[in-house]
Formats: structure tokens, sequence, C-alpha cells
């Protein structure tokens, strides 16, 4: 997209220096030629053929003919100077507006970019929320599990320590046991009196 309008925008400036070097071509041409008759004119006012050395009915004829061209030639220079303005003024306008309208399509397009990330972004946030919920209800599922199985240990724990305590309590029992039945086994030596 960018090289098509950059091709275009020469294509243009092309074109436009194309006017612009004929638009100077016609000017040079209109001025050399009201230069040359200017030059008529003032070879003309210099003759004096008249008889009494002043100018004869013929030469002034043939200046106000000349001044005639001169300004012939000076209204086609005022007009190609209008037309050149015109044109000019007329490019510029164009290419002004061609600019804004450029720039209202770019703004149109950010802003719907703009929006279009908006969008993406409310998405995200709405899936990030959901996969936080789900993370917590994991954690509270995983907890219960925890505080479940803790307490099946704590459980196991206190039983073991419990069964051991028994254990003991028990071999205590046959240790004291076994003690009691071996005293009798002892002569017991009673005292003559």
């Amino acid at each position: 997209m960018a090289v098509f309008c950059l091709s275009v925008l020469g294509a243009q400036a092309q074109q436009q220096e194309q006017l612009k070097q004929q638009e100077e071509d016609n000017l040079t041409e209109i001025m050399s030629e009201r230069e040359q008759l200017i030059m008529e004119y003032q070879y003309l006012n210099q003759q004096n053929s008249n008889f009494w050395g002043k100018k004869s009915k013929q030469d002034l004829m043939s200046i106000i003919e000349t001044l005639k061209k001169i300004i012939n030639k000076d209204t086609e220079l005022v007009a190609a100077v209008k037309e050149a303005t015109i044109k000019r003024v007329a490019a510029s306008t164009v290419d002004q507006q061609r600019a804004v309208k450029i720039t209202v399509e770019d703004k149109r397009n950010i802003d719907a970019q703009i929006n279009d990330l908006k969008g993406q972004i409310k998405t995200l946030q709405t899936n990030s929320k959901k996969r936080e919920r789900i993370i917590k209800d994991l954690e509270a599922e995983l907890k219960g599990a925890d505080d479940i199985r803790y307490g099946k240990d704590k459980v196991i724990s206190v039983l073991a320590v419990v069964s051991f305590i028994l254990l003991l309590y028990a071999v205590f029992l046959q240790v004291r046991l076994n003690n009691s039945k071996v005293a009798p086994k002892k002569k017991v030596v009673r005292k003559k009196a």
C-alpha cells in the first residue's frame, strides 16, 4: 500500500513538474515576443522619415500597430500568469484536500485499530479473570484436600503415638507381671521368734 501511494505521489509530482515547465516555457516565449515588440517599438519611435525630420503618418501608424501588439502580448501574458496561478492554487487545494482526506482515513483506521485492540484487551482481561477464578477454585480444592490429608495424617500420628504408648505400657505390664511371678519363687525367710 505504501509503495503504491509513493508511486502515485511520484507520478503526480512528475506531472506537476511537467505542467510547471510548460507554463514557464509558455511565459518565457510570451516574454521574449514582448521584448521583440518593445525593441521594434523603440526602433520605430526613433524613425523620423518626414520631410521636416519628424515622424510621418506611416511611422505613427507602425508605432500604433506595434503598441497594439504589445498590449495584446501584455494581455496574453496576464492571462497566462492568471492561468498558471489558478492551476497552482487548484493543485494546492487538491493536495490539501487529499492530505485532509488521507489524514481522516488514517485517523479512522487508527481509531478502528485502537477499538479493536481495546476489544482484545477486554477479552484478555475477561479470560485472565476466569483463569484467576479457576486458579482460586483449584487452590481452595487443594487446600481442602490438604486439610483432609493432614487431618488423616494427624489422626494416624495420634493413633501411632497412642499405639506406641500402649505397646510400652503392655511391655511394662509384662515386665511387671514377670517380676511378680519371679518374686514368689524366692524363698522367703521367716524369722523365728
